[in-house]
């Protein structure tokens, strides 16, 4: 009876052993098929990040680069345009500083302008001509000259201002135009005039 009881109890054991090893080993087989998803998801979504992270990047260099041409030309072309500049200054500035500061010549170029204005190239136009107040002696001849009086049929003022420093400016009376021959307005004709051949001298190109 013993020996019965003892066999009972030995293979209730055995059962009861062998049952909790084949669900250690089943949850022990799903915690790893866990464990791979999971590891395997981790490995998606990293994947998918550097991916995205080399796009990025990529796309970033690519505009720096866009970014750097950009600026490198805009930087070139503003030296170009500084040096060139300077060299027209250079070579137009003495020259227009020196016509504009010759009394002679500048009386010249208002008899010249003046017998130029005429209302329908016959009727000679009332004139106002701002002049260098700063060189008010120098013209006082040249407009009490009686051959300068009556220029322009007599129909033309000379005034002197402080706002003109040098060259002249003619103002007409009944239109309200006027037309300046300063030494500011000759330099900024001549180098318009000389800029595109400056540039081709010392660039090569127009």
């Amino acid at each position: 009876m013993q020996n019965k009881l003892q066999e009972l109890t030995e293979k209730l054991y055995r059962e009861g052993l062998s049952k909790g090893q084949n669900e250690a080993e089943a949850l022990l087989a799903n915690a790893r098929l866990e464990a791979k998803k999971i590891i395997d998801d981790a490995k998606q979504q990293a994947e998918s990040i550097i991916s995205a992270a080399n796009r990025s990047a990529a796309e970033t260099k690519k505009n720096a680069d866009a970014e750097i041409v950009m600026v490198s030309r805009q930087v070139i072309a503003q030296v170009k345009q500084s040096v060139e500049t300077l060299i027209t200054a250079k070579a137009v500035t003495p020259v227009t500083n020196a016509s504009m500061n010759d009394i002679s010549f500048v009386q010249a170029l208002i008899k010249t302008a003046v017998e130029s204005f005429k209302v329908d190239n016959q009727n000679a136009a009332e004139l106002n001509i701002l002049l260098p107040e700063s060189k008010q002696k120098e013209f006082e001849q040249f407009i009490n000259n009686a051959a300068i009086k009556q220029l322009n049929e007599g129909k033309t003022e000379f005034t002197f201002s402080k706002n003109i420093k040098s060259g002249f400016r003619i103002e007409s009376k009944n239109s309200g135009y006027y037309i300046s021959f300063t030494e500011q307005d000759f330099l900024n004709l001549f180098s318009e005039y000389m800029r595109p051949k400056m540039r081709k001298l010392l660039f090569g190109q127009e």
